[in-house]
């Protein structure tokens, strides 16, 4: 995503000469929701990585739990299940709620053009189109 923005700024500085330096790019804030399972799931490998190196005494450390729950013991006779789906299946699920694939462009602090709402990436007639209804006039060119 940092590539279309650079190649965004550079049309835009191309067109607009008066916006150089004037230009920044940030990272769409992440839904709590999605960091909190992202969290989670980073401390449920955690806590696997530690059951596959300590076996069944990780349980000894967790409070309140005397012996291991059935559902350990039926990770344990499909380990190789359990491995694909806590390391590559279940992060790639989170990975897709955590990446929003926003890309806004804002004049004065009021958007003049969302992806998020237009479904896609702006073309170079869409920015001039956006820039034109927020006042600003393209540099002549020739």
């Amino acid at each position: 995503m940092a590539r279309n923005f650079q190649e965004v700024a550079k049309f835009l500085e191309q067109h607009y000469p008066e916006l150089r330096g004037h230009i920044s790019g940030e990272n769409y804030p992440i839904p709590p929701s999605a960091q909190y399972a992202a969290m989670a799931i980073q401390f449920i490998q955690l806590f696997v990585i530690a059951a596959i190196f300590m076996g069944d005494t990780i349980w000894n450390f967790v409070p309140f739990v005397s012996q291991p729950p059935d559902w350990y013991y039926a990770m344990k006779q499909n380990g190789m299940a359990t491995v694909i789906g806590m390391f590559l299946i279940l992060p790639t699920l989170v990975q897709r709620f955590v990446t929003t694939g926003a890309f806004e462009i804002l004049v004065d602090g009021v958007v003049v053009y969302s992806k998020l709402e237009v479904g896609r990436m702006p073309n170079g007639s869409d920015i001039l189109t956006a820039m034109a209804k927020a006042g600003l006039k393209a540099a002549t060119t020739g």
